[in-house]
């Protein structure tokens, strides 16, 4: 099965695809509006039948790396809970071949390892949208419940009546749009 069948396969209803890079053997980096992924089959990648996908959403991921050295190297894609082992690309060892491990993909030219750090660069700056979107929602969470307490405080203290409190509270909580004056 092609690399091409297996990720159409893999895709979502309206996903789209925004960086599509290929490495040294039947693998390639995938990376879509929602997610990554690492896309492998063939002998070379350990996959004798079939394929294997793997993929992380941009807020789960921890780090994209591409290390080469003189005429091979890899990429690597980090999320938390996994740990990375130094690989090697000249590695018969299933541990250690960057080949075979699922967040990994081989490189074996100076061109291609440079088209994968820019993939680095996008996939961290995804990321780092995914991880502001997540703080400012919670921090908006936040200040909302804030809010709401210091006008319970008000309304204890008898500053505001309950009308005036939950006229406050639906407005805060998008309800209820402001009246004009």
């Amino acid at each position: 099965m092609g690399l091409d069948k297996i990720l159409q396969s893999n895709l979502a209803d309206g996903e789209t695809v925004l960086v599509r890079l290929k490495g040294a053997f039947k693998e390639a980096l995938v990376c879509t509006d929602r997610r990554v992924m690492i896309v492998k089959s063939g002998f070379m990648t350990g996959q004798m039948f079939g394929a294997d996908v793997f993929q992380i959403p941009y807020p789960n991921v921890s780090g994209a790396q591409v290390k080469y050295r003189i005429f091979s190297g890899y990429f690597e894609l980090s999320a938390g809970g996994m740990q990375n082992i130094a690989k090697s690309y000249w590695s018969t060892d299933k541990n250690t071949d960057p080949a075979k491990a699922p967040n990994c993909v081989s490189l074996n030219s100076k061109s291609q390892a440079a088209l994968f750090r820019s993939a680095c660069a996008f996939i961290t700056e995804r990321a780092g949208q995914s991880h502001a979107q997540a703080s400012a929602t919670s921090a908006s969470g936040q200040d909302i419940a804030s809010a709401i307490e210091r006008l319970w405080k008000l309304k204890n203290d008898g500053a505001i009546d309950q009308a005036e409190f939950d006229l406050a509270k639906k407005r805060l909580l998008g309800a209820e749009s402001a009246p004009a004056d």
